[in-house]
């Protein structure tokens, strides 16, 4: 069930994130890198939340090799963007 592999898969990134950084994630200041050391890229939420994204692209990666639904709209591999900004001009 796809629903329910996304749910997990979201909360293992946030579970291996705070493995990960449990040290950091005890108080704003003092880590094992010093106890004046802040901790604020730690407990941001956004940090966890995108640890729990990652986590989720890949287990949908997963899921859609096991359907055997990758490239078969006809369209293959995304080419490479040619519509982005080069180098400046004049300068």
């Amino acid at each position: 069930n796809i629903d329910t592999d996304t749910q997990w898969s979201y909360w293992s990134g946030i579970r291996e994130f705070e493995q990960k950084y449990h040290a950091y994630l005890q108080g704003q200041i003092g880590n094992p890198d010093g106890e004046d050391k802040p901790n604020k890229k730690y407990y941001d939420p956004r940090a966890c939340m995108r640890s729990a994204e990652e986590s989720t692209v890949k287990r949908l990666a997963q899921c859609f090799d096991d359907l055997r639904c990758l490239n078969v709209c006809g369209r293959g591999p995304p080419d490479t963007p040619e519509n982005v900004l080069g180098p400046r001009r004049g300068g």
